[in-house]
């Protein structure tokens, strides 16, 4: 009786490690400039930035995850310029998560910046971004297990009008329904949510006037040393 008392301890224990939360991380790119995507990157007016949200997640407790399959979030910033130019209505989820229709809207006033369903000018709690992905037994081989997986992407371009660096968050009080498959066969796909943690933003960094100067003169100089 020891013995199956302490497996089952050990079997609880298991559970415990593999169990864990979701987190939404954003990451952004200079598309003009080429390069990877990270956590902080340089820009400058006239460039195109990509931000992209990848899903983090986890085991539920007691269960083996499959992939992702469903997460509602807000994309915001509170320092995105008004002469910043992006799409206004559009539907950027990625891949598979774009399961039910929906339509995202870019809600700015001022330098203010919120992406969330067109229908969500209130800002209410489950009214954001709808990443959802049907079952692996529709989906087949064409599920996406990837951990983590990119569920949202779009562009912009940097205005004259930004003057400082520019942060991108998912709020966690705007985060539901961070869910995970753990069936292979049922319709639904058996889902079973996860905690979730805070996110991971992302920031875009803009030089100072002063240090475009110093760029612009550096430049200057080597031109004539090559002459």
């Amino acid at each position: 009786m020891k013995k199956i008392a302490a497996l089952i301890a050990l079997a609880g224990l298991a559970a415990a490690v593999n169990a864990g939360n979701g987190q939404i991380d954003i990451l952004v790119r200079n598309v003009t400039t080429g390069g990877a995507a990270s956590n902080s990157v340089s820009g400058t007016a006239g460039q195109t930035i990509e931000v992209q949200l990848w899903y983090k997640w986890s085991d539920p407790t007691g269960f083996v995850g499959l992939g992702l399959s469903s997460c509602i979030n807000n994309v915001t910033s509170a320092d995105f310029s008004a002469s910043n130019t992006m799409f206004d209505t559009g539907d950027n989820r990625q891949g598979n998560f774009n399961y039910g229709a929906q339509t995202q809207k870019a809600f700015r006033v001022g330098d203010t910046l919120r992406i969330a369903d067109v229908a969500n000018t209130t800002d209410l709690a489950g009214g954001g971004i709808s990443i959802k992905q049907d079952s692996p037994s529709h989906l087949g081989a064409n599920y996406n297990r990837a951990n983590p997986a990119l569920g949202y992407l779009f562009t912009f371009v940097i205005g004259a009008g930004q003057s400082t660096d520019i942060h991108f968050d998912a709020p966690l009080n705007r985060i539901l329904g961070y869910g995970v498959h753990t069936s292979e066969t049922t319709g639904t796909g058996t889902t079973k949510t996860i905690g979730v943690d805070a996110t991971d933003g992302a920031t875009v960094v803009i030089p100072a006037p002063a240090s475009l100067a110093l760029l612009g003169l550096g430049g200057l100089v080597a031109g004539r040393r090559r002459r």
